[in-house]
């Protein structure tokens, strides 16, 4: 049987709330399970109405997109966040991946392509569209994938990629062997990855090995 995704809709105009809840309600394995028109009224409605997805608009009163995202994060970790908004700004894109985001889009999304980043973010994957992508790379942010590691914990991936030891890496780093397990396994948790194979295949898509 196919697994319903319940989805939560936040945005500060009624007629974009209305408009995407037409929208995600046509599409099959998609269920919309309440909206709100700012940050702090869908911390609300999620404590009433869990789901897998929020999918969030950056620009609301109260509490924005962006500090709802990271109160998401702690409250409810079992709801992951797409950010969609108008503003094609890398800056937005960098703080709301910092705060949490799984994904990010412009509102001038397809509705094929909403869908696909719905499955893959309810999936555990993360989705940028390749207008967030190109956005990046043209204010030389990177990769958005990335922006939520540290410049130490990128160069473990690249080392553990390469089939070293956490004795070997520590040599290397000159940090202790424990040291580089801790880092492990803040890059799992950050990255929403189950084991080291994931971390590999991971490093090997985002071109992180030689």
């Amino acid at each position: 049987m196919e697994r319903i995704i319940k989805i939560i809709i936040a945005d500060d105009h009624h007629l974009v709330r209305k408009g995407f809840r037409a929208l995600l309600e046509e599409l099959s394995g998609i269920t919309v399970v309440g909206d709100a028109a700012n940050g702090l009224e869908l911390l609300e409605l999620l404590q009433k109405s869990p789901a897998d997805i929020a999918l969030l608009d950056v620009e609301m009163p109260n509490v924005n997109g962006i500090e709802a995202c990271g109160k998401i994060q702690t409250q409810f970790p079992d709801t992951k966040v797409i950010m969609i908004t108008m503003r094609n700004e890398a800056s937005i894109v960098k703080q709301s991946v910092a705060n949490g985001a799984r994904g990010f889009l412009f509102k001038n999304t397809s509705p094929e392509e909403l869908q696909e980043a719905i499955q893959k973010v309810a999936s555990g994957q993360t989705y940028f569209s390749s207008e967030v992508t190109m956005l990046l790379h043209s204010q030389n942010q990177g990769n958005p994938a990335l922006m939520g590691l540290t410049e130490r914990e990128i160069e473990i991936i690249r080392l553990v990629a390469e089939g070293l030891s956490s004795t070997e890496i520590g040599e290397k780093l000159f940090i202790s062997p424990r040291t580089v397990d801790t880092h492990r396994n803040n890059i799992l948790q950050k990255l929403d990855l189950p084991n080291i194979a994931a971390l590999v295949r991971f490093a090997m898509q985002h071109k992180l090995t030689s």
